[in-house]
This record gives structure tokens, sequence and C-alpha cells, in this order.
């Protein structure tokens, strides 16, 4: 066969080769994204039966107990109400009193705060079960794993108050109690698949919070942006990540507030110039007057911790 033959007969059979790989991985890509979309369908049906079992049970009260949405003015203190009479003490020392009202120790009571882990962390995690391939029941599975540890852990650190290293003691190991369950639910691999997904959690919040406000403005983000932006975040968080709260620090701890502000505002300067380039004019516009809004408020809580920081030392 003449080479002027041959030649054309390669190059055909090549483009006819490029064609149908071409073709098998727009298939394979059409498959996933719709994989993708049906679970996202799926997990936003189960949000809302969930919220309707929350709505449910918040209009049902247990009988002979107070309704759980009261607020303190409803105390038997309250005018016109009948005076409280005191119980009997005990001879020996009383159990800490809990801040939880009587209705939160009910079985509805007790199911209300279960469906609202499930919820809140069906929103937190809903890129999850399509990221990590999981059918609707391993999702489902998963996610009632995660909010049965979830209130475990809260009850128990309630029934056991104690010391800062106690309650890191109670976390760790909660923690370790969990990721062992859910690596027998859904095998090492995919266990380990959810451990990387739950590290880039803060940089998934940040980037949703992001492409809120951009939607909002109908500039939204795109897949693709999406994804830069989730790897940029995460990576300027691995570089400098947030500091640490003292151990004796208590919640009005002005002098951590002042440190995580600052911290807050040079990783805001680091992540806007990581993902400045990423956005498109229309983009960039509304991103940078969210962010000139955000560093305001910075500012005020800053000056805010560092009166509070003086008050302290004076």
């Amino acid at each position: 066969m003449k080479l002027s033959t041959l030649v054309p007969l390669i190059i055909a059979a090549a483009c006819a080769a490029a064609s149908i790989y071409l073709g098998s991985e727009l298939a394979a890509t059409r498959e996933q994204l719709a994989q993708a979309e049906q679970a996202r369908a799926v997990d936003a049906a189960r949000i809302r039966q969930l919220e309707q079992e929350r709505g449910r049970l918040a209009a049902s009260p247990a009988p002979g107990t107070r309704n759980f949405t009261a607020s303190a003015a409803d105390s038997p203190s309250s005018p016109g109400a009948p005076p409280a009479v005191e119980p009997a003490k005990p001879a020996t020392s009383p159990a800490p009193r809990s801040r939880r009202d009587p209705v939160d120790e009910t079985p509805a009571g007790q199911n209300m705060r279960r469906l609202q882990s499930e919820v809140r962390l069906r929103r937190t995690y809903a890129d999850m079960p399509a990221m990590l391939g999981l059918s609707a029941t391993q999702a489902d599975q998963l996610f009632n794993l995660l909010a049965d540890s979830q209130v475990s852990l809260r009850d128990e650190m309630r029934a056991q108050p104690g010391d800062a290293d106690n309650r890191q003691d109670m976390r760790d190991s909660g923690r370790q109690q969990r990721d062992a369950a859910i690596e027998n639910l859904l095998g090492p691999a995919k266990a380990a698949e959810f451990q990387s997904f739950e590290k880039s959690l803060p940089a998934r919040m940040q980037v949703n919070r992001i492409g809120e406000s951009l939607q909002a403005a109908n500039v939204p983000l795109s897949e693709t942006q999406r994804n830069s932006l989730i790897a940029a975040v995460m990576s300027e968080r691995d570089v400098s990540p947030p500091p640490e709260r003292s151990p004796t620090g208590g919640a009005d701890d002005a002098d951590y507030q002042a440190r995580f502000l600052d911290w807050q505002a040079d990783f805001s300067s680091r992540v806007q110039a990581r993902v400045e380039p990423l956005l498109t004019a229309a983009q960039l516009m509304q991103y940078r007057e969210a962010i000139e809004v955000q560093n305001a408020r910075r500012a005020q809580a800053r000056a805010r911790a560092e009166r509070g920081r003086q008050q302290v030392t004076r």
C-alpha cells in the first residue's frame, strides 16, 4: 500500500478512536452529574421531611409540660400566676441544675433535638453523599450515625460537667467512636474520603457564603469556579490555621477574640488575593462590595474586643 494512502487511513482511524473515547467520557460525565443531582434532590426531600416532623413536634408538646418555645416571662413568677412552692431539699448535695427545659427530656423533646441535629448536618454536608458516591440508603445511615453521635456527646458533656481537659477527653473519645462506626459502615476507603471532606468543611462553608451572595446578585459561581475557590481557601487555611482558644478562657475571653479577629482579617486578605483572579468582572464587583462591608464589621468587632481586653488588664 502506498504511503500516500496509508497516512490518511491512520489519521482517520485515530480520529475515530478519539471520537469514541470523547463520546464515552462525555457520557460518563453526564451520568455523574445526573447522579449528583439525584442525590441532592433526595437529600432536599429528606430535609423537608425532617423539617415537617420538627414542626409537628414543636406544635404538640408533651402533656403536663410547658411549651419549650415559651419565654422566661411565662415563668410562675409572672404577675397573676400562683406562687411557686419550693420543693423540699434533699439531705445530700443536689445534682447540677440543667439549663434545659424539662420538656427536652421527654421522648418527644429528645426526638426533636435529634431531628434538629440531622437537619443541620444534612445542610452542612449537602455535597458529601454525591462526592463520596453514596447511595440514598448509605447517606441516610451515615446522617443517622452523625446525628446520634452528636446528640450523645452533647448529653454526655451536659451530664458530666468538668474542667476543660475532661471535656476535651470526652470530645476525643466521642470522635474516635464515631470514626470507628463510620469506617464500619462505609469501609476504610470511603471513611478516609469522608475525613477529607470533613476537613474541607470550613472552606466549603466560606465559599458557600460567597456563592450565595453572588447568586443573589444574579452572577452565580460556576461549578469549576466553586471547586477552585474551595481549593484556594483550603490552601490558605492550611498555611495559617486559626488560633486556638486557651483552655482557661471562657466564652468572653477578650484576648482570644482579639487574636481571632486579627487572624481573620489577615486570612480574609489572603483569600481575597486568591479568589479575585477566579471571578468575572461582574462577580468581582459584588464580591468586593461584600468584603468592604465585612471588613467594616470586623473592625468594629475588633475595637470592642480591644476595649474588653483593656478592661481586663486594668
